[in-house]
């Protein structure tokens, strides 16, 4: 496997997600979930989401925080709504199969060929599916996006 830098990919963009609420549980223990694109696994106090299909991602704890903010009247940490930040990331379709391993040995994402890959700048990539993706991002009006260091990388054969 070899660092797959987003940025550096031909046609990647800067995208930004719509301010759409998502559903978040706190882990009351260690677990895993199967998303649409992979299984991954989390630790208790981490942030399980359910976004506008009904899909189901875990988000690291700290990263969860620095990234959402609870819907009013909802206090930080309680279960219920909660609004990603604005921040523009680095975004890239991919024209075929790709596996992405994610940081920290939580997990390995498939990503299919129209499917889009995330990076979020803080050493971890994401797969988001093409209509996921259509529904709930946008390309961002900022120039820069944030210096992410990658994750690994590698093409699926056929």
């Amino acid at each position: 496997m070899s660092a797959f830098d987003i940025a550096s990919q031909p046609g990647a963009f800067l995208a930004v997600k719509r301010p759409l609420p998502v559903t978040v549980e706190f882990a009351g223990r260690d677990g895993r979930v199967t998303t649409r694109e992979g299984e991954v696994r989390y630790q208790a106090g981490d942030a399980i989401l359910s976004g506008i299909e009904k899909e189901r991602w875990p988000v690291p704890r700290a990263r969860f925080f620095a990234s959402y903010d609870p819907v009013a009247p909802l206090q930080a940490g309680d279960n219920g709504s909660y609004v990603k930040r604005h921040k523009a990331v680095w975004a890239w379709r991919s024209s075929a199969s790709i596996e992405i391993e994610l940081s920290g040995g939580r997990g390995t994402l498939r990503a299919d060929a129209g499917d889009v890959i995330i990076d979020y700048g803080d050493c971890d990539l994401a797969v988001v599916t093409a209509s996921i993706f259509e529904s709930s991002y946008q390309r961002a009006q900022e120039r820069e996006g944030p210096r992410g260091c990658g994750s690994q990388a590698r093409d699926e054969p056929g």
